[in-house]
């Protein structure tokens, strides 16, 4: 019984090319759903925020959405930088 290598060799180059069985079309969705979702998380909380810090919650609201292709720097940013946190009571 043979094992087959996962290597196969490309016709047009003739070198060593591996196979996988991973979808590139799978990858890509998973990706652009991730980052849908951390938007809508970012949009959610800055919705519920009472105070926002160095822009206004429009400013943050553009931001996060990803205006300028910013997914997922400006969601990271208002995260960081501009959500006010309130200290735990216990």
């Amino acid at each position: 019984m043979a094992i087959s290598s996962p290597a196969v060799t490309d016709w047009k180059t003739g070198t060593s090319v591996w196979r996988t069985s991973v979808n590139t079309a799978l990858i890509l969705i998973l990706v652009l759903v991730l980052a849908a979702g951390f938007v809508v998380f970012c949009e959610v909380d800055l919705a519920r925020a009472e105070q926002v810090r160095y822009l206004p919650k429009w400013g943050w609201a553009i931001l996060c959405m990803g205006i300028g292709l910013t997914i997922p720097f400006g969601g990271i940013a208002y995260l960081v930088i501009g959500k006010v946190r309130r200290p735990r009571l216990g």
